[in-house]
C-alpha cells in the first residue's frame, strides 16, 4: 500500500474529523459508533484507525480544533495593534464562533468533558486563557477611562468569558441570533 504524503494524510484526518463531527452532532458522542464514523467518512476501519485510536482521540482532536479557533481569535487582538474595547473583542470572538459553525459540536464536547478528564482539562485551560485575555483588555479599558476601575478586571473578565458558552448555547438551541445582535443587547444592558 502506498504511503500517504503529509498533505494527503492531513486531508484524510480532516475527512475523518468532519465525518465524526456530523455523526456526533446528529447522534451524540455515546450513541455514535466507530462503524458510524467509517460509513460517514466512506473509509475502511483500517484507514480510520491509522489516524486515530478511537472515539476519545477523535473528540479530543475536534475539541482541540475548536479551542484553536477560539484561542487564535482572542490572541489576534492584542499583539502589535491598538487593543479593542472588551465588548468589541467579545463580538469578534462570538463572530468567529458563529462563522465556524461550532455551536452543535460545542454542546457535544461539553457533555463529553463531564466524563473525560483530559477533555475537561482542555476546556478549563481554554476558559483560563479567555479570562486572561479579557482581563488584559478590561485593564486597558480601565486605564483609558472607558470601564469602571472600581470593579476588579478579573470579575468583568469572568462575565465576558461566560458569555461565549451562553452565545453558543443560544445558537444551538435558541432563536436566531448573531454576534452583533448579542453584543448590542449586552451594550444596552450595561449602558450608563
Amino acid at each position: 500500500m502506498p504511503r500517504l504524503t503529509p498533505r494527503t494524510r492531513d486531508a484524510r484526518r480532516q475527512q475523518i474529523l468532519g465525518a465524526a463531527r456530523r455523526c456526533f452532532t446528529r447522534n451524540g458522542f455515546q450513541a455514535t459508533s466507530m462503524q458510524d464514523i467509517f460509513a460517514e467518512a466512506g473509509l475502511s476501519a483500517g484507514s480510520v484507525y491509522s489516524h486515530f485510536t478511537g472515539k476519545d482521540e477523535i473528540i479530543t482532536a475536534i475539541a482541540d480544533g475548536v479551542i484553536g479557533t477560539i484561542t487564535a481569535t482572542a490572541g489576534a487582538a492584542l499583539p502589535g495593534r491598538e487593543p479593542p474595547a472588551p465588548d468589541q473583542a467579545l463580538e469578534a470572538v462570538l463572530a468567529t464562533l458563529q462563522q465556524a459553525v461550532i455551536a452543535p459540536i460545542a454542546v457535544v464536547i461539553w457533555g463529553e468533558a463531564i466524563r473525560n478528564p483530559a477533555l475537561s482539562q482542555r476546556l478549563s485551560a481554554l476558559y483560563r486563557h479567555l479570562a486572561g485575555y479579557f482581563t488584559k483588555l478590561v485593564r486597558i479599558s480601565q486605564e483609558r477611562g472607558t470601564t469602571d476601575p472600581a470593579t476588579p478586571a478579573e470579575h468583568t473578565a469572568q462575565v465576558l468569558t461566560a458569555l461565549g458558552p451562553a452565545f453558543l448555547h443560544q445558537l444551538a438551541f435558541g432563536p436566531g441570533i448573531d454576534a452583533p445582535t448579542f453584543t448590542q443587547g449586552l451594550r444596552a444592558l450595561i449602558r450608563d
